[in-house]
């Protein structure tokens, strides 16, 4: 324990310099440009850029939104409902050439999934995402890059990165595994050539609650991109995770990998994370498995699969399905997509993966409008 907490004081203490140095250089500009988003890779055609860098603008706007009808049908009576999936809204704003602040928003259902009890009812809330401050360093052939506040957790930013079917599903990540999307942490990325190293320390409990023990928890994640050009990107990154949640300190330790390849037809992913301790169950060891693919045969029209399976406590828990993407009105300025989907949803083993969750057997059908509108004035 005495040599954890050294390791994360040594961390920690490191984190500061940096962002330190972030600020002062910050400081010494007289710019007043934006952080641009770190997960979307800037492709020019005579040198496209390995990794993202900072957006020369002002101030940017960023809008996501998922609305869906479902039907599902299950054992016992079918259920259909109308739904809000995802809607998000977030602001960056320039201070200097070399800082930014982010700010972003979420509107989420007040009751658990499944649940009925929230506040006023079953009504959505909006809630923080986001809200951090960053800082940029060019070292020479180093981009050093820093956040602290509510930061993205470095994991899932890699995931989301060229990921096309979010309107569809999250990643396995966080939807299996309940991986938090964002935490109060402090974030260092240091990008060199083809590969790019993320080391974030923080509390490790996510939005839902404040820190609950002493310790903290480290995600590091190493990405490499070995081949990035103008039709053709190939990523592959791996992750691991160790700190503890809770008043007990539960473990919570991952360790895993993805890979992405996007072409101008065709798009696709796969990760796969083992995890030790899910949710307040420290006992729990449990592995994600998923993949996905989507395929642009004619302009506006897409055709996407995907699949996630989680195995634990010798029981298995599954999704598999497909989908029909239509863009009616393409625009330089943002997507406006309808999704035709069907889902597939199962589990097997000791009554269900995790104890006290009924088992799932249901067919999904889903007719979804997303809308993502980013914007740089």
């Amino acid at each position: 324990m005495t040599f954890r907490r050294s390791c994360v004081s040594t961390m920690l203490g490191r984190v500061a310099v940096v962002l330190a140095a972030l600020a002062n250089v910050a400081r010494a500009d007289d710019a007043v440009p934006i952080l641009g988003p770190p997960d979307v890779v800037a492709s020019q055609p005579e040198q496209p850029s390995t990794f993202a860098p900072w957006s020369p603008a002002r101030v940017a706007l960023d809008l996501r939104l998922f609305s869906s009808a479902r039907w599902t049908k299950q054992k016992g009576d079918d259920l259909t409902e109308l739904r809000l999936d995802r809607g998000e809204v977030g602001v960056r704003v320039g201070i200097t050439r070399q800082a930014a602040a982010e700010l972003r928003l979420e509107a989420i259902r007040s009751a658990g999934e499944g649940g009925t009890l929230g506040v006023d009812g079953d009504s959505m809330v909006a809630r923080i995402k986001v809200a951090q401050v960053g800082g940029t360093i060019d070292a020479g052939p180093v981009r050093l890059d820093g956040a602290l506040g509510f930061v993205r957790d470095p994991w899932l930013a890699t995931l989301e990165d060229g990921y096309a079917l979010l309107p569809l599903s999250r990643t396995a990540s966080e939807r299996l595994l309940g991986w938090p999307t964002s935490d109060l942490s402090a974030e260092i990325r240091a990008s060199f050539g083809p590969a790019r190293l993320s080391v974030a320390v923080g509390n490790g409990e996510g939005l839902r609650y404040p820190e609950r023990n002493s310790g903290k928890t480290t995600t590091a994640v190493l990405e490499v991109v070995p081949i990035h050009a103008r039709d053709l990107r190939i990523a592959i990154a791996g992750v691991g995770r160790d700190g503890s949640v809770g008043a007990a300190s539960v473990r919570d330790r991952r360790a895993g990998g993805g890979a992405t390849v996007i072409t101008p037809l065709v798009r696709g992913g796969v990760e796969a994370v083992r995890a030790w301790g899910v949710g307040d169950r420290g006992d729990v060891v449990g592995t994600a498995l998923a993949g996905w693919a989507e395929a642009t045969p004619i302009p506006r029209l897409s055709i996407a699969a995907r699949g996630a399976t989680l195995g634990i406590m010798n029981g298995r828990a599954s999704t598999f399905g497909g989908a029909v993407a239509v863009t009616p009105w393409p625009s330089p300025h943002g997507e406006l997509r309808v999704w035709l989907a069907i889902d597939r949803q199962t589990s097997s083993g000791a009554a269900s993966p995790l104890p006290g969750v009924a088992p799932v057997d249901a067919t999904v059908l889903m007719v979804i409008v997303s809308a993502e509108a980013p914007y740089i004035p």
